[in-house]
């Protein structure tokens, strides 16, 4: 009996230590599956990271809609590349679900139902984090969409015209001198200063109005001289330190600053001045902003 109780025992561990190693085997992850779980994620990863770019892009042509709808432009072009945009997102949220799909199905072969909520609760958080974007931005677009709709009905109703640009009364003999031009190349400069807007900050026609103006001071066409500082006062009156001033503005000053390749000190210098650009931006504080900006582009020159 003895020697039976021995050999039952013996036969016993035997048994659980080929059960333990058949476990062991049974729950190692299949390398292939592995490895095409972490390939999968990696492409998931980039491709967020690219959804990402195009909804920043996408933004900002948003932007530019308002901006140029604020001046009476046309937005056609501005549409077109938006809803380019858009339909490049939406391809790309219905590439992610399938990936999404992928890796649910890899997760209940490679993990426990633990691992498999974690990391599906990880995927769902981003994920509803990107929806709740797409969701601004479509209300957004509804937003501009109305905009367009009630400045299409505006024009319809006022026959298209275009507000008409505010200069000064013409002269009954067209005769002007220099007491009528000089005034208003005052009050440019002057509105200039106390807006803080750099001759760049100007549509490209309007930044070339003052030295037109100057140069036909000095040849004698007071006419010239007058109509081009009038013109010139015009635009400056019109310029609003607003969210697509400052976005406009900053990627201006970016590209100056990429294209500069200023040393190491200045660089930094550049860099801190852009992280408050953007700081005093979020707050909506545009006027510092573009304080900021200015003293930025001064250090440039």
């Amino acid at each position: 009996m003895r020697i039976a109780r021995v050999v039952v025992l013996v036969w016993l561990a035997a048994t659980a230590a080929a059960c333990k190693d058949r476990s062991d085997a049974s729950a190692a992850p299949d390398p292939a599956a592995l490895k095409a779980q972490q390939d999968l994620v990696k492409r998931r990863d980039a491709l967020l990271e690219q959804r990402q770019k195009l909804e920043s892009q996408r933004t900002a042509v948003l932007e530019q809609i308002q901006k140029t709808e604020a001046s009476g432009g046309d937005t056609k072009e501005l549409a077109k590349q938006r809803d380019d945009l858009t339909v490049q997102i939406d391809g790309q949220s219905a590439e992610l679900g399938q990936m999404s799909d992928k890796l649910s199905s890899l997760s209940t072969k490679l993990d426990s139902a633990a691992e498999i909520a974690v990391r599906e609760d990880r995927i769902a958080q981003r994920e509803g984090r990107v929806a709740a974007r797409e969701a601004a931005l479509g209300d957004r677009e509804r937003g501009l969409a109305a905009r367009e709709e009630k400045l299409a009905q505006r024009e319809k109703e006022t026959c298209g015209t275009a507000p008409p640009m505010i200069i000064q009364t013409a002269k009954a003999d067209g005769k002007y001198t220099k007491a009528d031009v000089q005034p208003l190349l005052a009050r440019a400069r002057a509105t200039m200063t106390k807006k803080g807007v750099l001759l760049a900050d100007l549509p490209g026609p309007a930044q070339g109005l003052e030295g037109e103006s100057t140069r036909a001071m000095a040849d004698g066409d007071w006419g010239k001289a007058y109509f081009a500082a009038a013109q010139l006062v015009a635009m400056v009156d019109a310029v609003k330190i607003d969210r697509a001033f400052i976005q406009a503005k900053t990627a201006r000053l970016s590209n100056q600053v990429k294209a500069s390749k200023p040393d190491d000190a200045t660089n930094q210098q550049l860099t801190s001045a852009l992280a408050d650009v953007m700081q005093k931006y979020n707050d909506g504080n545009f006027a510092a902003a573009n304080l900021r900006l200015n003293q930025l582009a001064a250090i440039m020159k």
